[in-house]
């Protein structure tokens, strides 16, 4: 991103950098939540790396990841990228790391679906 402070007159705070206390967002830009599906496809995370790298290298300051359930009782449906194994933290790790790379910083949106999640282990009367 080749702009400086010095670009938008009517925004003048928008691409100067915000100190959150805990961390510093290289400007004011945020990338909303949003369902992909890439996370449904065959090396999912791979894919949601390359995604979201790609935004923080457009100049995305702060992108907020879609929901991520944090188990399987509250995932949406079998294939939900969730964080409740290793290996889905590791996978998730690599998606941060590809953001972070790219000078941006990432929210997880932690989602459990409540009532409307994908129950395989349901049991109700018949």
């Amino acid at each position: 991103m080749n702009q400086t402070v010095t670009d938008h007159p009517v925004y003048p705070h928008l691409f100067r950098p915000l100190d959150l206390g805990f961390t510093t967002l290289k400007n004011r830009v945020l990338m909303g939540s949003m369902h992909t599906g890439l996370e449904e496809l065959p090396d999912g995370h791979k894919r949601m790396a390359a995604f979201y790298g790609e935004r923080a290298r457009g100049g995305v300051g702060l992108i907020v990841t879609g929901g991520i359930g944090p188990n399987e009782e509250g995932a949406t449906h079998p294939s939900t990228f969730r964080l409740d194994t290793d290996e889905a933290v590791k996978n998730h790790k690599e998606v941060t790391d590809a953001v972070h790379i790219a000078g941006g910083k990432i929210c997880m949106q932690i989602l459990h679906t409540g009532r409307y999640a994908y129950s395989p282990k349901l049991v109700a009367p018949s």
